[in-house]
């Protein structure tokens, strides 16, 4: 019996597993899963996953339907046996994206840091009616604006307005940002660079009743546009088909109003040491 617990004991101590950030996926793009070195995937892949191990330690994975269950796929490395554990979630606007798997933290420390008064800027350009408007658009009875273009401590700023005239109400599911250029070649690939607000006011599934309105301000860091380029932002109702597209293009950015920030003090914050 004592010798039946030191045999499973280093086996045990042989494989380690490691829990990773969620891997996000849909139909329309793949998802990459960086390795340190060549890895096998273990046991069933999850239903309505399309996962490839392309060697040389890349997994890529696809989603077969919109409405897959979260669900987990594991990876072992063929040289050491570690085990990784990557959760898989459906999500249309953060799939696509490159992760680095096997990235282990030894330890964790509070760094004194300065921090961007976030809220202070953002009720300041949601406060009062929207000027300085850079684009509009409408459809079924609801209208949307993007206005106060604004940088502050090298963050970009801007408000989104969304105005329900309709007898329906309009619930937003969620707002995706990305990079494209304005032009596309026929038959050629379309380039997208999606990019992620640092900070913002909108939560999702927010419903906007008849002859209502809202003010949302999404932060981002800085970035630069050429003139066949436009940031888009793309709204999606949620169980409807009123969606809306807004874009910033390369000239709006020229005259950015600028914003002095309020004087904060330092905060903690955690910072991982590999």
């Amino acid at each position: 019996m004592k010798k039946l617990i030191s045999i499973l004991f280093f086996a045990a101590v042989g494989t380690v597993s490691f829990a990773q950030d969620t891997a996000y996926i849909s139909r329309d793009k793949f998802t990459a899963l960086i390795f340190p070195s060549s890895v096998n995937i273990v046991g069933k892949v999850p239903e309505g996953v399309n996962a490839s191990n392309k060697g040389s330690g890349v997994i890529t994975l696809q989603a077969d339907k919109a409405t897959l269950k979260p669900s987990q796929i594991t990876a072992q490395d063929q040289a050491t046996n570690q085990i990784y554990r990557i959760p898989v979630r459906y999500s249309y606007g953060r799939a696509g994206r490159r992760i680095e798997i096997g990235q282990t933290v030894s330890s964790i420390s509070v760094i004194r840091s300065p921090q961007i008064n976030y809220v202070s800027i953002s009720n300041e350009l949601a406060a009062g009616k929207r000027k300085d408007v850079i684009d509009r658009k409408k459809t079924g009875g609801v209208k949307t604006w993007i206005s106060k273009l604004s940088i502050a401590d090298n963050r970009i700023f801007f408000r989104v307005d969304i105005s329900n005239h309709s007898g329906l109400p309009y619930e937003v599911d969620f707002i995706r940002f990305y990079i494209r250029d304005l032009k596309t070649v026929s038959r050629m690939a379309t380039h997208e660079q999606e990019i992620i607000p640092v900070y913002s006011t909108f939560k999702s599934r927010v419903a906007i009743l008849k002859n209502k309105e809202l003010a949302k301000v999404f932060a981002f860091r800085r970035f630069s546009l050429t003139e066949d380029q436009a940031l888009n932002i793309e709204i999606y109702e949620r169980n409807g088909n009123r969606h809306l597209y807004l874009q910033i293009k390369q000239k709006d950015l020229d005259d950015l109003k600028i914003i002095i920030p309020a004087t904060q003090q330092p905060a903690n914050t955690l910072a991982a040491k590999i």
